[in-house]
């Protein structure tokens, strides 16, 4: 019986976290960071507007930092001081680039 209301109240909590805004939103730019483009070729972003600079050392948390600058690409530079930190100029680009 404790098992089966373990199980029921695990359940619920899964559910109201499911179904909470915060959750959505995260899955939101989860999806966005997923569709970042990232390059070193500046002829890949011709067209792009580019709308900020970004720095992290961790691949996951750069591509947050492009979506929640608004850019949808990132220009990738690297310092020869610090190769752990990666740079990024951050770009929102329109329709599809190739």
């Amino acid at each position: 019986m404790i098992l089966r209301w373990r199980l029921v109240l695990g359940l619920s909590v899964l559910g109201w976290l499911c179904a909470s805004p915060a959750f959505a939103a995260s899955a939101a730019e989860k999806m966005a960071m997923f569709q970042v483009r990232l390059t070193t070729e500046p002829q890949m972003l011709a067209g792009c507007q580019r709308t900020g600079r970004v720095s992290d050392s961790s691949m996951e948390d750069l591509r947050k930092k492009i979506v929640r600058s608004g850019g949808n690409a990132g220009l990738l530079t690297f310092d020869l001081d610090d190769l752990e930190r990666v740079y990024a100029e951050v770009h929102r680009c329109e329709g599809t680039q190739k």
